[in-house]
């Protein structure tokens, strides 16, 4: 099998794997207890803070553990409870629908045909609603890979005096700007994303900010009162360790994984009626594709048969005819929207990899045409 749905979830490192054991087996005291078992426990939740400020590039104080990437935008989104937020009509329903449910009014920023939000287009925005309390826009998307105008937006939000959320699941791990060059208020982190387990990820949270973002959680007050529960010290060591191993790694790997990616894409644009859907910066190992003739559901299946698993589309619809929102929003042909797969690769994807993905992609095209 080779495995290509990176942007869905990424396989565990074995330096991440043999931590996430050694601590579940060796550190198990409740790092809230004050013996030298919690302290032990205590010291690896420090560590790990520390790790993921460091990716991050922001205080370890800044960061609260959650169990991933929903919840943390979800936590977020908390803050603009009962007020006026804008976001874009491309975020993952994470934010989509924590920002239905939490807002009193919502306004949605369209991107253009290449996948990009027009900072300006948020300006705009922030101007016919001045009473906008907090703008969230993802770091970059999770079917396109496109990268968004992060900064810019983030100072239109300041200068009408909102608050600014990041949603960057996709882009941690990856060569992102800090958190301080993004001045983000708010920033959402999944580990499985980067090689950490399922169930685990964190929230940033501008330090200025901490007493005016309600808790997730009411309990024991852990975690400043912001996300109560025992900390899952296990869960929380192998994403620390995730963060330092992709600090070391990121800047090598980014670079192969783009060729990589690059190469694939040649390969198969070279088809007739093949589109790549999305333009611009793009996150290194994401590539939207889709082949005139074709349906998505039935190429994936196709690929899978012949042992490359790729998607049909972003992982939180899987197993749903619904078309792709992302796709809709840009305004991609109908023809496109319902045949684009989503080929997403990283650390582990060889350059042999690469070949065989495209050659199985060309193979499974001219097959699902055929019939």
């Amino acid at each position: 099998m080779i495995y290509a749905d990176y942007a869905a979830t990424s396989p565990l490192s074995e330096r991440v794997y043999e931590t996430l054991c050694r601590v579940s087996r060796d550190t198990f005291g409740n790092p809230s207890s004050a013996h030298s078992a919690g302290r032990a426990a205590a010291a690896l939740v420090d560590r790990a803070r520390e790790q993921t400020a460091a990716l991050l590039g922001c205080s370890p104080d800044e960061i609260v553990f959650t169990s991933g990437g929903t919840e943390s935008d979800n936590h977020a989104l908390r803050f603009a409870e009962g007020k006026t937020v804008l976001t874009s009509s491309i975020e993952h329903p994470a934010v989509l629908n924590a920002a239905w449910n939490a807002a009193s009014r919502l306004h949605l920023a369209d991107p253009g045909a290449d996948g990009r939000v027009s900072a300006g287009t948020i300006a705009d925005l922030l101007r016919e609603v001045p009473e906008t309390a907090l703008v969230s826009l993802m770091y970059a998307n999770n079917e396109t890979g496109v990268i968004q105008p992060v900064r810019e937006a983030a100072d239109a939000a300041h200068a009408a005096g909102a608050l600014f959320h990041c949603d960057a699941v996709q882009g941690a791990g990856h060569c992102m700007p800090t958190v301080r060059e993004l001045d983000c208020d708010l920033l959402s982190v999944s580990g499985h994303k980067f090689h950490a387990p399922k169930g685990i990820g964190a929230l940033y949270i501008r330090k200025r900010l901490a007493g005016q973002v309600p808790p997730l959680l009411y309990g024991g007050g852990q975690q400043g009162g912001l996300r109560s529960g025992t900390l899952p010290v296990p869960l929380i060591a192998a994403f620390g360790e995730a963060c330092a191993e992709a600090a070391e790694v990121m800047h090598e790997e980014d670079a192969r994984v783009r060729r990589l990616r690059d190469a694939m894409a040649e390969e198969l644009l070279a088809l007739p009626g093949s589109l790549r859907i999305g333009a611009g910066e793009t996150l290194p190992g994401i590539l939207n594709i889709a082949f005139a003739g074709t349906y998505a559901e039935s190429l994936m299946l196709l690929c899978d048969l012949r042992g490359v698993c790729l998607s049909a589309g972003s992982a939180c619809h899987a197993g749903t005819d619904t078309p792709s929102h992302v796709l809709e929003a840009m305004g991609v042909p109908e023809e496109f929207r319902s045949s684009a797969v989503r080929i997403s690769i990283g650390r582990f994807t060889s350059a042999e990899d690469a070949v065989r993905i495209a050659a199985v992609v060309r193979e499974c095209v001219a097959l699902a045409r055929e019939g």
